[in-house]
């Protein structure tokens, strides 16, 4: 199948200038061709659910489907160098050679929620590259995986029966975020009793939050095994969410969010350079030291006094 993509060290090169900042606003600075949304599919779960192995099976059904594919997959960091650990290249080897799969590891770079702070910007390169499907493969952190919904329109939980039951689900937050679940190494004896309760904890959830019950899928991803019926259910979740205005609605949240994180780091910026020549500040500080004001207080005053006097209102 012919694939009309920009080249892959030209889209790599984009991704790595978001990394370090250089890039602050993807849609003005980019010169890429594409025009096209891309279907962003958040893939996350327990560590060792198999999340990697199977969106590896799912990248190659969705090139027998005809459609090219980006994979982005937060990796914890290296403390030394800030780089991924995991290294996903290397156990997607599989795929070096197709023009129409794209595989990118990026670090946690220090950040608690699983998700790469320029995973969003990230996604955006590879959706104005062209590709049609964006896969963003998390760190599997528990409850902070809730920061997923930041970056895809549709959120597919793997797990794997034996690792945990629905309690345990229910406390770590993941049952609410998930559009689509996914039941891996479903060849495993307790795979029933898992489904079924799984699935009553889904209806339960449903019905109070007044929603539809998720869809269910088995798979075995070592095998392959109903990777295909993984894909179907996908799209069919991504159509339902379009014509029910669900992924418009999802994707303006969104940029409700960011617009509110971008004004909350510059503030913090703001506030670092303020009180970093502070005579103020410095004072304060000094009386905390001498156990005459308390932090509290010296806050208090600082953004009180301190602050006021350096912004001039």
């Amino acid at each position: 199948m012919t694939v009309h993509l920009p080249p892959e060290r030209h889209v790599a090169r984009l991704i790595s200038q978001v990394e370090r900042g250089e890039i602050t606003d993807v849609a003005s600075d980019m010169t890429l061709a594409g025009d096209r949304e891309a279907q962003v599919i958040g893939i996350t779960g327990s560590p060792g659910s198999g999340k990697s192995t199977l969106v590896d099976v799912l990248a190659s059904e969705i090139r027998a489907d005809g459609r090219t594919v980006a994979i982005l997959a937060i990796d914890p960091s290296s403390h030394l160098t800030g780089g991924a650990v995991l290294g996903d290249r290397v156990r997607m080897s599989s795929h070096t050679q197709d023009p129409g799969i794209f595989i990118r590891s990026m670090g946690t770079r220090g950040s608690t929620t699983g998700l790469a702070r320029a995973a969003r910007d990230a996604v955006k390169v590879l959706s104005t590259a062209g590709y049609d499907v964006v896969i963003v493969e998390t760190v599997g952190v528990g409850q902070v995986e809730l920061d997923v919904l930041t970056v895809a329109d549709t959120v597919a939980v793997v797990l794997v029966p034996g690792l945990g039951d629905t309690m345990q689900m229910n406390k770590a937050g993941i049952m609410e975020i998930g559009d689509l679940f996914v039941v891996n190494m479903a060849d495993r004896p307790e795979t029933p009793r898992f489904v079924r309760d799984l699935k009553q904890a889904l209806a339960v959830g449903a019905r109070q939050g007044h929603t539809e019950m998720p869809p269910v899928c088995c798979t075995v991803a070592l095998s392959g095994d109903s990777v295909d019926e993984l894909w179907k259910q996908l799209r069919a979740v991504e159509e339902r969410d379009r014509a029910s205005g669900r992924r418009l609605r999802r994707r303006q949240e969104q940029q409700s969010s960011e617009l509110t994180r971008a004004i909350e780091s510059r503030v913090v910026a703001m506030l670092r350079e303020t009180m970093a020549d502070s005579a103020t500040l410095a004072d304060l500080r000094q009386r905390v030291l001498d156990g005459t004001l308390t932090p509290r207080d010296a806050a208090d005053q600082w953004l009180g006094t301190g602050l006021r006097l350096r912004t001039g209102s």
